[in-house]
């Protein structure tokens, strides 16, 4: 079967590409918490998405292809067990600017590394990404309930980790030291 591309419809997810790709991979990115990952997750679903970019187009192209990045690593999680290379991540050159940006983003990052895949995923749909509850209930294929108690736990999890990485580790309850 030959695919017979118009010239307007190239031009139209060149266009796409060019202006949504690093939001795409950013969602990713913060879905997945690797960068070259998220990456390649991304082009991935933009390697499909071209194959049907004529049908749409027209509708609404930067919301089906979030969703299909989103699926795309629920199931690089999914499959985890399989894979038998990690990602790592690779100290960045630090970019030009003030360095609390950087350190912000790295607290960010490492907060969310805390989260299990499911909170992950509600957190970065909810607040990253502005999506309502029933959105993010509709897109991970759970109830609003869940999403509620699953953000609730989330950003305590957060909240115990950048204030551990503000004011140092809380000493531990219950057990003291014998002299």
């Amino acid at each position: 079967m030959r695919f017979r591309r118009g010239r307007d419809t190239d031009e139209s997810f060149t266009a796409f590409v060019a202006t949504r790709s690093h939001r795409l991979i950013a969602h990713a990115e913060l879905l997945c918490g690797h960068r070259e990952q998220a990456r390649d997750i991304v082009q991935s679903v933009l390697t499909r998405a071209y194959l049907r970019w004529s049908r749409i187009e027209h509708d609404d192209p930067y919301g089906y292809v979030q969703r299909s990045v989103t699926n795309a690593v629920t199931d690089w999680w999914r499959t985890g067990h399989q894979r038998h290379e990690r990602p790592v991540d690779v100290v960045p050159d630090a970019p030009a600017g003030p360095d609390n940006a950087l350190e912000d983003r790295r607290s960010l990052l490492a907060a969310l590394d805390l989260l299990t895949g499911r909170e992950r995923a509600v957190v970065v749909l909810r607040y990253f990404d502005d999506h309502t509850e029933r959105d993010v209930a509709k897109i991970l294929g759970i109830s609003v309930g869940t999403v509620k108690s699953t953000c609730h736990t989330a950003l305590r999890k957060m909240r115990i980790a950048l204030d551990d990485e503000v004011r140092g580790p809380r000493p531990s309850h219950g057990t003291q030291e014998q002299s």
